[in-house]
Order: C-alpha cells, then sequence, then structure tokens
C-alpha cells in the first residue's frame, strides 16, 4: 500500500508485512470478514503474497495482527521452505523489477483532497489496485517526481493522481513519457499551482475538457466500447464535485459515457502517444487490458488473474475458475517452480486452475537450433 517500486529506486528495500488473516485467526482484525477457513487455503494466499514480493524484490515477515499464534502451523514454514527455488536464484542473480505499466501516484495532489474525498480516493486510489493486479500483465508502484526526473521507463503510465501539476511539471512530465500510452485518472492537470485550469487539462491529455454538474460519476460502455471488449460500466453511484468529460471526443474515441451522455471514457492517439481519458473515479481490468493492448504491453492473461512476473519467473493467482490460457511470450518448456512438474509449452498454452489457486511457474527458453 504504498509507491513500492519507488522505494526501490531509491536504492532501499521495502519491507512488506503480511498479516493475512490465516485460518487460525482471531478476532475482527481487517480481513475478518473474508479470511480463509482452511490450511489450504490459507497457504496459497501466503504462497501468492511471498512469490509477488520475491518477483517485485521486496522484503516480507509474516505478522501475527492479533498475537494469538495466527502462524502456528510448520505446515505454512513448509511453504516459505519451499519458495526458496525462488528466492535463491534471485538471490544469487539480482533482476531488476521493471514492467511494462506503472502506476503513478503524486504526493502534492492528495494534500487537495477534501473532507468526504474518499469517495474518489477510495475507488480511484486504494480499490484500483484490484484491477490493476488482475489485468494480466505486472505492474509498478512508483512516485510522480520519479517519472518526471525519467526514473521510469513503461509502455504504459497509469495516472492515478496527477490532479496539480505547474507548468514545469506538466513540461517534464510530457517529455519522460513521450510516445508511451498515458492513462489520465479522475482530474489531470486540474489544479496549476493554486488555480484550476481547464486549459491545463487539455495540455496534458490532448482532450478539451468539460466540468460536468450533478451528473451520477458513473460510466457505462458504449458500442466502441464494447466492440474493444468494455462490457462493464463503472465509478460511483453519486454525483460528486469537481467531475469531467473529455468534450471534443468523438464517437469513435469514447468508450463510455456518463449517464448524460457526456464522454467518460476516451482513447486518443495523439504527437505524443496514446491518451486514454478516465473522469469517473476507479478502473477495470478489461479497460486496463484495452489499454495495453493498445501500447504493446506483454499480458501473460486475458482474462482475469493476479499476475506477477520477473524475468523467467511468473507468479499466478487465479481470481475464478476455469483452464486459463498464458501467453510467456516465447518458445520454451514452463515448470511449476514449487513441485518441478511440467504444465506446458510456450508461447502459448492452457493451464487448469480453480478460484483461488496459486502457481509459481518458470519460463525455460527454447534453445536456438
Amino acid at each position: 500500500m504504498t509507491a513500492a517500486e519507488s522505494v526501490a529506486l531509491a536504492g532501499k528495500l521495502w519491507l512488506y508485512e503480511d498479516d493475512t488473516r490465516t485460518y487460525l485467526g482471531t478476532g475482527t482484525f481487517p480481513g475478518w470478514a473474508d479470511g480463509v477457513d482452511t490450511l489450504e487455503k490459507t497457504n496459497v494466499q501466503l504462497v501468492r503474497n511471498t512469490a509477488q514480493c520475491a518477483v517485485r524484490n521486496f522484503g516480507t515477515w509474516w505478522m501475527d495482527l492479533g498475537a494469538t499464534g495466527w502462524f502456528n502451523d510448520p505446515r505454512m514454514w513448509a511453504e516459505m521452505t519451499r519458495l526458496a527455488a525462488l528466492d535463491q536464484p534471485l538471490l544469487e542473480h539480482p533482476r531488476p523489477f521493471r514492467p511494462e505499466v506503472a502506476a503513478v501516484l503524486d504526493e502534492e495532489s492528495m494534500l487537495r483532497v477534501a473532507a468526504g474525498g474518499h469517495v474518489v480516493t477510495v475507488p480511484g486510489v486504494y480499490e484500483v489496485r484490484r484491477p490493476l493486479g488482475r489485468m494480466g500483465a505486472p505492474y509498478g508502484q512508483y512516485l510522480l517526481d520519479d517519472v518526471t526526473a525519467g526514473r521510469v521507463r513503461a509502455k504504459a503510465y497509469v495516472l492515478l493522481t496527477a490532479w496539480c501539476l505547474s507548468a514545469e511539471q506538466r513540461r517534464q512530465l510530457a517529455a519522460a513519457t513521450r510516445g508511451s500510452l498515458k492513462i489520465w485518472c479522475y482530474a489531470p492537470g486540474y489544479y496549476d499551482g493554486d488555480r484550476t485550469s481547464l486549459e491545463a487539462m487539455a495540455e496534458l491529455t490532448g482532450f478539451r475538457i468539460k466540468r460536468l454538474t450533478k451528473t451520477l460519476a458513473r460510466a457505462e460502455p458504449t458500442a466502441a466500447g464494447r466492440r474493444l471488449g468494455l462490457t462493464e460500466g463503472f465509478g460511483v453511484g453519486q454525483p460528486i464535485e469537481p467531475l469531467f468529460a473529455a468534450a471534443d471526443a468523438r464517437p469513435s474515441e469514447t468508450l463510455a459515457t456518463y449517464p448524460d451522455g457526456s464522454a467518460a471514457v476516451a482513447l486518443r492517439q495523439t504527437d505524443a502517444g496514446p491518451s486514454l481519458f478516465v473522469g469517473p473515479p476507479g478502473l477495470t481490468s478489461q479497460l486496463l487490458r484495452i489499454a495495453c493492448r493498445y501500447a504493446s504491453v506483454h499480458l501473460f492473461t486475458g482474462a482475469d488473474c493476479n499476475v506477477y512476473a520477473n524475468g523467467p519467473y511468473l507468479a499466478l493467482h487465479a481470481s475464478q475458475d476455469g483452464p486459463l490460457e498464458i501467453d510467456v511470450g516465447h518458445p520454451g518448456n514452463v515448470k511449476d517452480l514449487l513441485s518441478g512438474q511440467s504444465v506446458g509449452r510456450g508461447p502459448k498454452f492452457s493451464l487448469p486452475l480453480t478460484k483461488g489457486q496459486t502457481r509459481v511457474l518458470v519460463i525455460e527458453r527454447a534453445k536456438a537450433g
């Protein structure tokens, strides 16, 4: 729950506290309502979390939130031992985590959130990690100043809170992200210093922006959106202030509209690269996959699945039942890292998974000739 990849860019280790409510969990601490109730379900969550930490170069510790023995079962710790098969190679041959998708947060912009602003920040900052995690490609979490300084290279930038930018910051951001796809969330560039500016928003996004009043902050797909695979609406079921639309979006560019017919989601090719304006708070995995395909981001899955990857290592956590089509991007054998069993051959294969199941895979490249 932080800009963890910016911590690594600063030469520091992000230590992730995993206070998963295990089957031994007690009380009504966070997570109690949807906590797991068996050892098997506990272990797939712990493997998922620890594998993510490994590929993203985090440290982790299992934290007994209730101080009542949540991890007091040696069969949980046996999973940590098995995961040495992932940890040890990464320790011996470190690999920086450089995902093709960057989720970007700006600290200064968050200072502009007023009382009641959770109606925007909960779906747009906190809960957005769910669709980001399930879009089918790994992503990193960064601070805006690392992006403007040119330290973050990505094919797609998800600018979650770029709401308060000076003219110099807008110039730096445009230069650092030129050619890449930008997803502009909610109110990009609305504050130019201490004044509001629709012109600054247009400069950033490539769309002429208008402010709406008394309109539900919810988007429903258009025919153009449905053709690209956007079938689900999103946003919040109430008016919010401020709220913005892309005033000059053509029908072919408009992927979703507000109840008043204004363009809530619009995708346009600009001289600076593809620009996706998203007015309502929040995102969906479908919309993110559309953006990824447009930006030539490699998608390991074309359907919802939690995906973490770095080099030859791929961790999957199923968010639904059914076989999943996996695209590892090149020929070669793919093995389950923890069992050693072959599960398929790349570039594409089908993997049977049930909801909640975790698989940690290693992708071997086919030898030339």
